[in-house]
């Protein structure tokens, strides 16, 4: 039993083994209006404002969408609220590489994100577990 459980766990190294769990991503139609206090950062390559939050020792971003032609403001006009869940990972090409042998596929190339320093942060998707965004720790080697 433990030895299955074992291998089931090491399925999910899908972005290697050293990949950690860092935040999920909400939209949300105003962050004003869920998180009166936090700071908003303005990301016009993503084309979103966005604020931090911690609930429970679990990191959320809210995004709010910039305009019409953020990809936020189409999941908010289907409705769809749960946008993303962030892993942070040593070295995102490798990651790209090692996720797409689980079905991943990459749609959006690795770029500075100022919400993150300037580290780069790509986004890849699978049918089966959605859209993921990862970003390169601090420190690459």
């Amino acid at each position: 039993m433990a030895a299955e459980r074992s291998r089931r766990i090491k399925r999910l190294h899908f972005f290697g083994e050293k990949a950690r769990f860092h935040h999920i991503g909400l939209a949300v139609k105003s962050i004003r209006d869920v998180s009166p206090s936090s700071e908003v950062i303005v990301d016009s390559v993503q084309k979103v404002s966005l604020a931090f939050v911690s609930v429970g020792g679990i990191k959320i971003e809210f995004l709010e969408p910039s305009g019409e032609d953020s990809p936020v403001f189409e999941s908010l006009k289907k409705n769809v609220k749960l946008l993303h869940i962030c892993y942070s990972v040593p070295d995102i090409e490798k990651a790209i590489q090692e996720c797409r042998k689980h079905g991943f596929h990459c749609i959006a190339r690795p770029v500075p994100a100022v919400a993150f320093n300037n580290r780069k942060i790509a986004w890849v998707y699978s049918p089966v577990y959605g859209l993921i965004e990862l970003l390169e720790s601090p420190g690459k080697p």
